[in-house]
């Protein structure tokens, strides 16, 4: 196929839909193996410095909010590494039915920004789930950090 230079605009819109897709992709699997960290994290507070605090004597209400602290954290981080429906490429088969082998194909500059358009219209709707994401992972490193508050609390009433 030689390069039209009508197509050079639209060829810059289509790589540039891309790197976007790309970097929102990078972005979303940060989250997640972030997340995944967090709960081992918070598995490892709560065995330690609840068994520490279990060990000294009875509960007490720092006790129940560090275990209600890290059931929410473990419910956010969840819903963080829930399977989710993302879109970061356009369907190979959809592309050759609907630009490629059709009565009239398109030429590779409408391809390339049909293709653009839809790549637009996929991050943006990543963009939604991506906020929640974010969202998610902030309340899960909020409450580690409560969690851990109130085991250093439990365990300082009973020392």
């Amino acid at each position: 196929m030689n390069s039209d230079p009508a197509d050079a605009p639209y060829k810059i819109a289509y790589d540039e839909a891309v790197r976007a897709l790309s970097q929102q992709q990078g972005v979303i699997e940060s989250f997640r193996t972030r997340a995944g960290m967090l709960l081992s994290a918070a598995a490892l507070t709560t065995s330690f410095l609840g068994a520490q605090a279990l060990n000294g004597g009875g509960t007490n209400v720092a006790t129940w909010l560090a275990l209600a602290s890290f059931v929410g954290l473990s419910l956010a981080t969840l819903a963080i590494l829930w399977p989710h429906r993302w879109e970061f490429t356009a369907d190979p088969e959809n592309v050759i039915e609907s630009y490629i082998e059709t009565t009239e194909p398109l030429s590779v500059a409408e391809i390339h920004r049909d293709l653009s358009l839809h790549m637009h219209g996929s991050y943006a709707e990543n963009r939604k789930g991506q906020r929640q994401l974010a969202a998610r992972f902030r309340l899960a490193s909020a409450l580690l950090t409560l969690e851990v508050v109130f085991w250093i609390v439990d365990l300082a009433s009973k020392a």
